[in-house]
């Protein structure tokens, strides 16, 4: 790393498939609670609110990473515990309705698998909105945030391992300001 690179800001979180991928889940799930929970009902606002804030952590981690390793740990966290809820409350609602969650040894789950790892973006699957039924929708939103938890696991360790070798911002600031003498 050029010492002058400190805090400088990381790639746009648009550009991050997690983003897309979470900006996704909150949009089906919005879709989703419009159709099948009353807004009277308390699950509703915890459902959409677990989204956004999977969604919209991402967004703050990223933009704070540029001066804070550990904010953006912290954040990128907050969004895979949101995300952990919003997994258990569609696993909730599939298991009151009786609906099945597929695994291995269910014929659609690897093409449903293959499905979520090519697309990340919000118009795919909501144009798959009308050809679902519920088993569908539900094991498509579970898979996504499955994926999407495993893909900030993956950046969680790989801003510890950037902060192990570069250090953090005041780290870099000091050797900026020693290499800068240096060569004066």
């Amino acid at each position: 790393m050029d010492s002058n690179d400190f805090a400088k800001p990381k790639s746009s979180y648009r550009k991050l498939y997690v983003f897309q991928k979470a900006e996704a889940i909150y949009d089906m799930t919005y879709y989703f609670l419009q159709g099948h929970i009353a807004k009277s009902d308390r699950t509703y606002d915890q459902m959409l609110q677990a989204a956004r804030s999977g969604k919209q952590n991402i967004v703050e981690g990223r933009t704070d990473a540029a001066s804070s390793a550990e904010m953006e740990i912290k954040l990128f966290c907050v969004a895979r515990g949101s995300l952990h809820e919003l997994l258990n409350d569609y696993e909730d609602y599939m298991r009151t309705r009786k609906i099945s969650i597929w695994d291995n040894s269910n014929p659609r789950y690897p093409r449903l698998l293959t499905t979520c790892k090519e697309h990340n973006d919000t118009g795919y699957y909501t144009s798959l909105i009308p050809k679902m039924g519920d088993e569908e929708y539900c094991n498509l939103m579970l898979t996504l945030i499955h994926q999407t938890i495993s893909m900030l696991d993956k950046m969680i360790d790989k801003i510890k391992t950037d902060f192990l070798k570069n250090g953090g911002i005041k780290e870099q600031m000091y050797r900026a300001r020693i290499n800068s003498r240096n060569r004066q």
